[in-house]
């Protein structure tokens, strides 16, 4: 078997598995694709829907929308001197001016190193961006700023709103503008889609049921769960709630292609994507992307330099600059029914894969 031919016995394997109902795999080196591999189903349910993974599969990139639009949208910012990531976050609103905020700032916030809780679900107290402000501005620091790394879904919930404020209009309309579409992505990268887009859109999970856990786990009560399975809207029940799907830590829609094209941008600087100084800034500060060392789905396998990160849906993107290479890995893992299986363990053996070929 070719080293190209192992990521495509991978993939069905994973499939065969059961990790996922498909997947799509993308292995760039200068850019260039040496391995590419569709498998399996993008959606399982319902039967009139059923359709295969494709290179038009819009898969759900869950947490893969903090680097990808949350970093390059607040960095644009900050270059285009709208805001500074070094501004408190309390310049953005009066419900930001505690105490329990100091110290608080976009840079840290982009870091993880805010000290804001990981996730809570937001839509409990009420929907939509001003119900969402309040509720923010209500939650519980878990440490003081700069003390500890805490991956925060909430940090990113209170960037998008800080980038909207700036903006003084919607996420997704800035970055197809700024981003998607000067990179030739506004089709395949993309919030919210919308008719024969959303038919693209891989299945995702069924009655909410992984959140509808963890809101009972926290002894918390929510009636506006959906009800059968989600296809074509972001599982991610607080990014869905906020407006339709349209925030910074979740919401992103993307075709392999499109999410590689984009790890490619930021392995080779793309000048269309951001200046020079700007990646440097991020990938050293690990402002939205995370360090390989962090991720134990590329610690001891990728380059020290290289950065990546993963979603809670099976996607992850990774870009090594020692191989010259970008691993785009997306699935529908949590289609139609939330799967059990060591996906970091998957995706390390997809890196190896990938690294493997010459």
């Amino acid at each position: 078997m070719s080293a190209a031919g192992a990521v495509r016995a991978l993939v069905e394997e994973g499939v065969d598995r059961g990790l996922f109902a498909g997947a799509a795999a993308l292995v760039l080196e200068d850019g260039s694709p040496i391995a590419e591999v569709y498998c399996g189903s993008a959606r399982v349910e319902p039967e009139s829907e059923r359709s295969d993974a494709s290179p038009d599969t819009l898969w759900d990139l869950a947490s893969l929308t903090k680097p990808i639009a949350g970093a390059a949208i607040l960095l644009a910012l900050d270059d285009a001197r709208l805001l500074a990531l070094d501004d408190p976050l309390s310049r953005f609103h009066d419900l930001y001016k505690k105490t329990k905020f100091d110290g608080v700032t976009l840079r840290r916030l982009l870091a993880h190193t805010a000290g804001v809780a990981a996730w809570f679900p937001l839509y409990v107290r009420g929907e939509g961006r001003s119900a969402y402000r309040r509720t923010l501005s209500e939650l519980d620091a878990e440490a003081p700023p700069g003390t500890s790394t805490i991956s925060s879904c909430v940090g990113f919930l209170l960037l998008a709103d800080v980038a909207e404020r700036v903006l003084g209009g919607e996420l997704d309309v800035f970055f197809r503008e700024r981003f998607a579409a000067p990179l030739g992505l506004a089709r395949d990268l993309l919030f919210a889609p919308e008719g024969a887009d959303r038919g693209r859109a891989a299945g995702g999970e069924r009655d909410d049921a992984t959140e509808r856990w963890m809101v009972s786990e926290r002894r918390l009560r929510y009636l506006g769960f959906r009800t059968g399975v989600v296809n074509g809207e972001a599982n991610d029940g607080n990014a869905y709630r906020r407006g339709g799907g349209v925030s910074l830590n979740a919401g992103l829609f993307g075709t392999a292609r499109a999410a590689a094209a984009i790890g490619q941008a930021w392995l080779g600087r793309d000048a269309r994507l951001l200046p020079e100084a700007r990646f440097e800034e991020a990938l050293g500060g690990a402002l939205g992307w995370r360090p390989s060392a962090e991720e134990a789905s590329a610690r001891g396998v990728l380059s020290p330099r290289a950065f990546g990160h993963t979603g809670v849906t099976g996607a992850s993107l990774f870009a090594d600059p020692g191989a010259r290479r970008v691993f785009a890995l997306l699935a529908n893992r949590l289609h139609p029914d939330a799967r059990a299986g060591d996906m970091d363990g998957f995706r390390r053996r997809f890196h190896e894969a990938g690294l493997a070929i010459s």
